[in-house]
């Protein structure tokens, strides 16, 4: 390259006013759901004695930043000024990137590597897919000042076919069918302003995981354990009142609606009532309207039914209710609950439809946190509960039941995953856990967890695993077009009885109470570690032993193994 075409390049670049820099994050970036800031904020907000919506995830970097202000350092403990601080220098991260005028253009590569091991195939992974991180990590972000922000996962990692797989032992994808290809898992567009100091306004078009409550074990309302779903969100928050509307979409034709508001009390209280509707059907613009009752729409009566017509059918809608509360009596003690309903059947119902089978579908979950600090860390000891019911999250098919499907695009398609849009665990399951350790900020953590499940036979994804005819799912993946696929769980819904109980009646099937059928009896013990090398370099270790009673709903089968795993993770 000669000097004339080197200095026509330089001038170029020059005259266009881009340069290589460095430069912090906006303020309408999203920070991702499960992402280790809300433990921290939920931290700082324990030791302050105050509570707020950073329960609520993806968050805004704006909004966080706002809750954050109700912090005072020099009240904190050593270990909370410590917290902040971190938390400080993750809104001030400076990436790598391009500058031109209020345009920046930047990335945050890291690479990731882990390996796990277990004894017992028939057990399923604890480190498993939702935990692996990929093994090469670059997030695209786009941003003008602090008003817009376009970011995207660009990843090379394990697809989902061979993360479940019990031989494969790295996140390392040594074969062209392991790479996963269906990348990004976040993107988004978002748009907003802090309107005054407390009060701002948002919007966001993307793809992405979110939840609603901070618990041990996932949301029995919305919780991160349901991925890749596309989503439009309206926000419009303060310090003690907050509006969400949400339109997800899970499949083809397969979309929630919902609208959430919270309120806070006191700075003790906080209260959060979410309203919903599963439509199987094309966008509507009833449904878009941000301020309504979906409920008193009745639009159940308006879709074509082609189902049996011997009880009364809610066709391709699912009525959906949650509430939530988080409580902060003192300094460094946290209690909430959380409620998840599809169906209830009132006693007006039940007296005058003597003859419907329709069951009830509820669940919740109960739990507290209470912290210590102690030197330059804090003790922290967890406890929480929850209860399902067999029906919570099912409806008449599984094309309004609230629940995504896919399938990969590489490798075996024949086999599709499911996720419930609430508890990883779904429905028919009583779940305790136990968490409790040590941690110093931004040094290690060392902690302790004892997780214990009664799953019923309608646990877990296996109402749609046995529905299976000539080694073929018959509702799943790509594949929904069959509003009442034979062997539905759902009472009344399939000519052929539940694929789970089919010797049960339509009348037996309504009336059934968690755990069903033969319990499985889980109790996990995990003990994990993380050590930080530095702000950029993190590793952790985390060995678990799990024995299960009735494995596979089997009387007196038992089953036992051990599992370890290691992960390290660098920042460029």
């Amino acid at each position: 390259m000669n000097k004339r075409v080197m200095k026509k390049i330089f001038s170029t670049v020059l005259f266009c006013g881009i340069s290589f820099f460095a430069f912090a994050r906006g303020d309408q970036e999203l920070v991702e759901a499960g992402h280790w800031i809300y433990d921290s904020i939920e931290n700082l907000c324990m030791e302050s004695g105050i509570v707020n919506f950073a329960d609520s995830e993806p968050a805004l970097i704006s909004e966080l930043k706002l809750y954050l202000q109700e912090i005072d350092f020099f009240k904190l403990s050593e270990a909370g000024r410590a917290e902040l601080k971190k938390i400080q220098n993750y809104f001030e991260y400076e990436q790598i990137g391009l500058k031109s005028g209020l345009i920046n253009f930047g990335i945050e590569p890291s690479f990731n590597l882990s390996g796990f091991y277990k004894t017992n195939d028939d057990i399923d992974w604890v480190y498993d897919r939702y935990e692996r991180k990929p093994f090469i990590f670059v997030p695209l972000n786009f941003t003008v000042s602090d008003f817009v922000t376009m970011k995207m996962d660009i990843l090379l990692g394990m697809n989902k076919n061979n993360a479940v797989k019990n031989d494969i032992y790295s996140n390392v994808p040594f074969s062209a069918d392991a790479i996963d290809i269906n990348f990004p898992d976040t993107a988004y567009f978002s748009i907003g302003h802090r309107l005054t100091q407390k009060t701002g306004v948002s919007f966001q078009i993307g793809k992405g995981a979110r939840n609603i409550g901070k618990t041990l074990t996932g949301s029995m309302i919305w919780s991160e354990y349901l991925t890749g779903a596309s989503y439009a969100q309206l926000s419009i928050y303060s310090p003690d009142i907050k509006y969400t509307g949400i339109v997800s979409q899970f499949n083809v034709d397969r979309y929630m609606y919902a609208h959430q508001f919270d309120i806070r009390l006191f700075k003790k209280l906080t209260i959060t009532a979410l309203e919903g509707i599963f439509v199987n059907a094309p966008v509507e613009l009833r449904y878009l309207n941000p301020f309504t009752i979906f409920h008193g729409m009745a639009p159940w009566r308006e879709y074509p039914d082609e189902g049996d017509d011997s009880y009364d059918r809610e066709s391709h809608t699912g009525a959906y209710l949650g509430i939530k509360f988080q409580f902060t009596p003192v300094s460094n003690l946290k209690f909430y609950g959380l409620f998840a309903m599809t169906q209830f059947q009132t006693s007006y119902e039940t007296s005058n439809y003597p003859d419907d089978t329709t069951p009830n579908a509820m669940g919740g979950q109960l739990g507290g946190r209470y912290t210590l600090p102690v030197s330059k860390g804090r003790f922290t000891f967890a406890l929480e509960g929850s209860y399902a019911q067999p029906y919570l999250y099912i409806k008449e098919s599984p094309n309004w039941s609230l629940v995504r499907t896919y399938a990969e695009n590489m490798g075996n398609k024949k086999y599709p995953f499911y996720e419930w849009i609430g508890s990883p665990f779904g429905p028919d399951t009583i779940s305790g856990e136990l968490d409790m350790g040590y941690e110093v900020p931004e040094k290690w953590a060392l902690n302790f967890i004892y997780l214990f499940m009664a799953r019923g036979e309608m646990s877990g994804t296996s109402v749609f695993d046995t529905m299976v005819s000539d080694g073929k799912y018959l509702w799943g993946g790509v594949h929904t077009n069959d509003d009442y696929p034979d062997g539905w769980c759902y009472p009344g819904s399939s000519s052929k009885g539940s694929s789970v109980f089919p010797s049960l009646t339509a009348k037996d099937l309504q009336s059934l109470v968690t755990p069903t059928g033969t319990p499985e009896f889980v109790n996990r013990i995990s003990v994990r570690g993380t050590y930080n090398f530095s702000s950029k370099i993190e590793c952790a270790l985390q060995p678990s032993f799990v024995f299960i009673f009735n494995k596979g709903h089997e009387e007196g089968k038992k089953a036992a193994g051990l599992e370890v795993a290691g992960a390290c993770s660098i920042k460029l």
